[in-house]
């Protein structure tokens, strides 16, 4: 069902599949924001039916990439090498120009760790990272052109030569993404007729990826609820091709966008079948988004590590690692979560500890955690927390309690309540689980 998640508010999904499950990578919206200069960051969002997905929460900020002033705009990722690399685009603080930035992750999930621009991209705008053949090439807009280029393995730099600027046959000038069917290349791309918007989702053809192409036509059209701009791309998922893309749908705000996604179609000569938007979208009937934020990535991902550390000795965690260390009175971690429209989650924490019933103070923002309780007990009062039963040694998650987010960033905190006698063992986390209970009051309907 459309949109395809209700908890946040992003754009430009570029869809890739990986190890079974198909990932969108999005810029995200910040909520109830008038203009697009707001965008600070990135989320990773994945499912394995198309209908339930998980946010994996921030994978890259602003503040984490030191060359970059401002509008963290379009992203597109893949798979190279062994690592997963992001590409992506801001405003350079030297030039005060659009550059297109690498960044990169042992994890499809992320988080992803800047490695500076790309060089030899001029105004490097909406950049999407197409790999044939074992040859990784780069296309992005560039002051109302769309270019494309083969990278050096490094993809650190462009090779120059290769170099084409692909406008003059295609009437296309942003949000570039290249997929392929059939042994044809198909670069989409959002296009305006005679300079006037909405935006509409376009498509050209060659026989080789640096083209030349041949322009196809119009496959998403004008339609109500359309954001002004338009921005996605498109994958094959269990035998099933799909577009992804961006709407109002939600807010009715151009800038508070809905992530959408259609099922997709090729007639018997390779064309691609118009599409409509509708509220049942790829998947019919609703499904749910539910935030897993990793501990062991929390200090790149927006939140922090409190006198802990991170270790991987105990097996059967989820991700990466896990943090452990909460032997000493407020030692622990915190995460952010990030929510678009006010909505009601249940939290709740996996973790493991040893033969001893631990307190441990959970809190998000200023809310602080009783176990769900309104009259405690003494021993409870005095530790301040939630007691998280022993586990010996095995992986449990427990549920927290239930609270309402209001839009925007919330950190969530774990730690420990009270110091910890010498040799006494604390709780390990591996990640914290937010599921909404509710879907948000979207007040605008197509």
């Amino acid at each position: 069902m459309n949109p395809i998640v209700k908890t946040i508010f992003a754009a430009d999904p570029a869809a890739h599949v990986f190890d079974g499950r198909v990932y969108i990578y999005v810029s995200y919206d910040e909520p109830y924001t008038n203009a697009y200069d707001s965008m600070v960051c990135y989320h990773a969002l994945s499912s394995d039916d198309m209908q339930n997905w998980t946010d994996h929460g921030r994978i890259l900020h602003l503040e984490n990439v030191s060359w970059a002033i401002s509008h963290m705009w379009a992203i597109d990722c893949n798979f190279w090498q062994g690592k997963y690399y992001l590409v992506f685009c801001a405003i350079e603080k030297a030039t005060s120009t659009f550059r297109t930035g690498l960044a990169v992750s042992d994890r499809p999930e992320g988080p992803f760790t800047d490695c500076g621009p790309i060089d030899g991209v001029e105004w490097g705008q909406d950049p999407s990272l197409f790999i044939d053949n074992q040859i990784p090439y780069l296309v992005w807009g560039a002051r109302g052109s769309i270019l494309i280029a083969e990278l050096h393995p490094d993809l650190k730099s462009v090779k120059s030569d290769t170099i084409r600027n692909l406008t003059a046959d295609i009437h296309g000038y942003e949000g570039p993404f290249l997929h392929k069917y059939k042994e044809k290349y198909y670069l989409t791309f959002p296009a305006l007729d005679g300079e006037t918007w909405p935006q509409r989702m376009c498509y050209a053809t060659a026989d080789t990826p640096l083209g030349p192409y041949t322009y196809q036509g119009v496959f998403i059209d004008q339609y109500r609820g359309h954001s002004g701009t338009i921005h996605g791309s498109i994958v094959e998922f269990k035998s099933q091709w799909y577009a992804f893309y961006h709407s109002a749908w939600g807010t009715g705000s151009e800038s508070c966008r809905s992530l959408m996604a259609e099922p997709l179609s090729y007639d018997v000569d390779g064309k691609i079948e118009m599409i409509t938007p509708s509220l049942n979208g790829a998947i019919a009937g609703s499904g749910s988004t539910i935030q897993i934020l990793q501990a062991e990535v929390a200090e790149r991902a927006g939140g922090k590590l409190h006198g802990t550390h991170l270790s991987t000795k105990r097996s059967g965690f989820s991700g990466s690692g896990y943090v452990t260390g909460l032997t000493q009175q407020e030692f622990g971690v915190s995460v952010l979560a990030q929510s678009g429209p006010v909505v009601e989650y249940k939290l709740s924490i996996r973790y493991c500890s040893g033969n001893a019933d631990r307190f441990n103070r959970v809190m998000i923002g200023r809310h602080l955690f009783y176990n769900g309780k309104q009259n405690l007990t003494y021993e409870e009062y005095i530790n301040r927390g939630t007691l998280f039963p022993a586990t010996h040694g095995m992986w449990s998650e427990i549920l927290i309690g239930r609270i309402v987010l209001q839009p925007g960033d919330h950190p969530i905190r774990v730690s420990a309540s009270h110091t910890l006698s010498s040799g006494e063992e604390g709780i390990d986390i591996d990640f914290f689980r937010l599921t909404p209970l509710n879907e948000p009051d979207i007040w605008y309907r197509p």
